[in-house]
Formats: structure tokens, C-alpha cells, sequence
């Protein structure tokens, strides 16, 4: 099996999710039981400066720190990395260009999955760098598929849920507010699907709890990761 590298640290608790539903993956997919059945996984979790809430904080550095951190993991033995990261996925080009290490992306694979739903408009909830990067909107346009984003206030709010969820503050408030934007974004926009394009939104929102179709990037990202792992 491969070694899978994941570069955490933003935020800490998406990270710990991801491992959590990698291993999930495993006992499900794969009937992984004892130790040797599972793939080797080495977690980086750093403590980037050039990130917050809204997530690119100062870019250059951010950049700096994602080139580092692949190359940490490269130097342990990782065949590829993940990062559970939406925003992150803005620097992909560049961290692949700086390092050896393959990395899987995470918007190309949930791009990919869209497109194989055959639908034409989608909604996304992110971080406030997400939506100012267009991280989807390009990948999302070359396959047909229109993207719609929440409205000021609403990615306000979004952000605000963020940084309590960040904080370890999971309220259910947030989960009935984040599903409230997606009816009526639906509503207002008639999307036909929602991407929950934030890694800490997956924390507290899951797809069979969304009043429309939803597609969450950090479950396609362990899922192709799983897969990846396992493939020889």
C-alpha cells in the first residue's frame, strides 16, 4: 500500500476529520481490521501564520509554509499528499511545481464528481478566500457547470460559523443557519446542488443532512485518497 501525507493545520480539527473518515473508509471499503491492513499515514499539522478565518491571510507566506510542509512529508516516505484544504488548493500549481511529491486534489476530484451528476448549476459554501480566488468557479466552467455564490451577508455568516467552529464551539445553531442559506440559495437561484467546499463546514454539516443535493470535498478527498492507498 501507499504511504498517504496528509498536510493538516488548516484548521487542526478538519485535519483530525479527515484521518477519521480515512480510517472509516478503510474498515468499510477495504475490511481493514488489523493494524497492517491499514495504510501508513504520516500527518503534518502546521500552525500557519499566513492563514485565518477567512483563509489566505498573507499569501506568500502561506505559500512558503504548504512547500515546506510537502516537502516534510516527502522526506518521511509519503508517496503522495492530501490537503483538507479547499483554499489551499489556490497555491496547488506552485506546490506541485516546488516539490517531488505528487498531490491529489482535492477541488479537481470534487469537480469531477459534479460533472458526473450531470448538473448545470451548483452553490458553494467556503471560506471568504475561496470565493475571492474562484477556487471552483474556473474548474467548475470548463466542465459546463455554473457556479452561484452565497450573498454578502450570508458569507458573512459563514465565516463567522467558521471561525466558531475553529474555536471547537459546534452549536447547532449553525448547522440550521448553513442550511438555511442553501434553501434559500435555492430559492433565489434555483441551484440544483450545494458543494461544501469548506473543510471545517464539514465538520458539522453532512450531506444527508442538506435540504438539496450536496457534495462534500473532504469525503471525495478521503475517498480518493482510500483508493489511491490501496491501489497498487
Amino acid at each position: 500500500m501507499k504511504t498517504i501525507g496528509i498536510l493538516g493545520g488548516m484548521g487542526p480539527a478538519a485535519t483530525v476529520e479527515l484521518l477519521n473518515r480515512i480510517i472509516f473508509l478503510c474498515q468499510r471499503k477495504y475490511k481493514a481490521v488489523q493494524d497492517s491492513e491499514y495504510p501508513q499515514i504520516a500527518i503534518y499539522s502546521m500552525a500557519p501564520k499566513g492563514s485565518d478565518e477567512t483563509g489566505i491571510k498573507n499569501e506568500k507566506l502561506l505559500q512558503k509554509e504548504f512547500i515546506i510542509g510537502s516537502n516534510k512529508l516527502s522526506k518521511v516516505g509519503c508517496d503522495f499528499v492530501i490537503l483538507p484544504c479547499n483554499t489551499a488548493h489556490y497555491f496547488m500549481a506552485k506546490i506541485k511545481k516546488q516539490t517531488r511529491i505528487p498531490v491529489l486534489s482535492m477541488t479537481d476530484e470534487t469537480v469531477s464528481i459534479v460533472k458526473k451528476s450531470k448538473l448545470k448549476k451548483v452553490g458553494l459554501l467556503a471560506s471568504q478566500s475561496s470565493y475571492d480566488h474562484n477556487i471552483y468557479g474556473d474548474i467548475l466552467a470548463s466542465k459546463g457547470i455554473k457556479l452561484i455564490l452565497p450573498n454578502n451577508g450570508e458569507r458573512r455568516n459563514i465565516t463567522n460559523i467558521i471561525l466558531r467552529i475553529m474555536a471547537g464551539n459546534l452549536d447547532k445553531k449553525d448547522k440550521t443557519t448553513l442550511k438555511e442559506i442553501i434553501k434559500q440559495m435555492e430559492k433565489r437561484e434555483q441551484i440544483q446542488a450545494i458543494i461544501i467546499g469548506c473543510t471545517e463546514l464539514s465538520i458539522i454539516l453532512k450531506v444527508n443532512e442538506c435540504p438539496i443535493k450536496a457534495f462534500d470535498s473532504l469525503d471525495i478527498l478521503a475517498e480518493n485518497a482510500v483508493i489511491k492507498a490501496y491501489k497498487s
